[in-house]
């Protein structure tokens, strides 16, 4: 065996097994588990949301009232405090009270945000799941597409032993036997490229998973994923798309933002009270304190350049949002019909490979087998038919997971999760 032939066997075996007498199979449900648990971005909506909870407590609060200090009316003169009568030390209290509309409008937004944060995280969670599993489906299909190699290479070998009994027997140049030969080391280079592909898409597998996840070994069969539902249902069906609701939320929020821009006309108001300390005149007679006793409030006669602008301001933003949403929904339903044509197509493909194209690739290989033994025929048209038969196992493989892949995005698309 060549050197060639015996790094492909060899790295064939590492990736079939990957330290299979330590590892577990990484099944598509476990995958599912562990890109649920792990996803950083799924629990950053998830704080982002807790943080907005929080927040939506805080904006419904008055603003903490005020303390004031002060000497007041010392004369510059002499800065004595009992020579004037007006000189008095005071402290002083005062509460701001802002129009409760906007203390409400502030709470609604805040809370509509956090519904658009666990919007958020809800639709990261079905498109991590969507991922991990076509991540999934890619690797399954270079492991069976590296066992279709294998078994083929087993054929091959066959067939290299026979040339060679025919060789040796002089019925044959060696330019026939060299000819066999480098269709193995094609097919070993072809195994190569097989596994490079395999390790590339585990590793896209367990950025998913976590890094623990590359050394496992995958299972040998396909799950069965559900079917895709008929436009009916799907259009009932997509109004409770995740990435929809986040739309749809964020419109809400475009809407308590305009009923906070209204509020903002109403007047707001201030209360607060001064105690002023005074002290006795030179001669010893005695000061009365001081009490004042305040009430303010604004006046929003100029509403042109400010509240209106940013009433209509949000009333625009609001509309654009409701017309984002709308947009999300189209596309949803675009993609449905995309991945729903697909997927049919597919299955015709898939039918036609099993009643016709496997068969007569197979006779194919037979015939060419025949024709060979009778020396009807050289070793080519056998090798050529062998590649045929292989390439039609490896297409309808790749048919196999594209259907598969399709049935993937329909559940997306559809918001099922599991």
């Amino acid at each position: 065996m060549n050197k060639i032939r015996a790094l492909a066997v060899s790295a064939l075996a590492l990736s079939l097994m990957s330290s299979g007498a330590f590892a577990q199979e990484l099944t598509l449900s476990e995958a599912e588990k562990l890109t649920l648990e792990t996803d950083p971005l799924s629990r950053k909506f998830q704080s982002s949301a807790l943080a907005q909870e929080d927040l939506a407590v805080s904006a419904g609060q008055l603003p903490d009232p005020k303390i004031s200090l002060g000497a007041l009316n010392l004369p510059t003169d002499t800065f004595n405090t009992d020579q004037e009568a007006m000189t008095q030390f005071q402290v002083g209290i005062t509460q701001q009270i802002p129009n409760f509309d906007v203390l409400d409008a502030k709470t609604e937004i805040a809370t509509a945000l956090s519904r658009v944060d666990r919007a958020n995280e809800e639709a990261r969670k079905l498109l991590s799941l969507k991922a991990v599993r076509l991540s999934w489906l890619d690797a399954i299909y270079w492991k069976k597409a590296l066992l279709i190699l294998e078994d083929y290479k087993d054929l091959v070998e066959d067939d290299i032993r026979s040339v060679q009994a025919i060789y040796s027997s002089g019925r044959i140049s060696a330019q026939r036997v060299i000819a066999a030969e480098l269709a193995s080391s094609l097919l070993d280079d072809r195994s190569l490229g097989a596994i490079k592909n395999l390790d590339i898409a585990k590793a896209n597998l367990s950025k998913w998973t976590g890094e623990n996840s590359a050394a496992r070994t995958l299972p040998e069969n396909t799950p069965v994923f559900a079917k895709p539902f008929k436009e009916d249902d799907f259009l009932q069906a997509v109004k409770n798309h995740p990435t929809l609701k986040v739309f749809n939320e964020k419109e809400a929020v475009s809407e308590r933002k305009v009923k906070l821009a209204e509020a903002d006309y109403g007047p707001k108001f201030g209360v607060g009270a001064s105690y002023g300390y005074r002290q006795d005149t030179p001669m010893g007679d005695t000061r009365s304190d001081l009490v004042s006793l305040k009430f303010s409030m604004s006046l929003p006669f100029f509403t042109g350049p400010r509240q209106d602008r940013k009433l209509s301001a949000r009333k625009h933003q609001a509309a654009a949002a409701r017309l984002r949403a709308e947009e999300q929904l189209r596309e949803l339903t675009r993609q449905y019909h995309i991945e729903t044509a697909a997927y049919e197509r597919t299955q015709q493909r898939l039918l036609n490979f099993d009643e016709q194209v496997l068969k007569r690739a197979k006779d194919n290989v037979s015939a060419a087998i025949t024709a060979y033994q009778y020396e009807a025929s050289d070793f080519d048209a056998l090798v050529r038919a062998r590649v045929s038969e292989l390439e039609a196992q490896l297409k309808r493989l790749r048919l196999e997971i594209d259907s598969s892949k399709y049935l993937v995005r329909l559940q997306y698309l559809q918001g099922e999760t599991l």
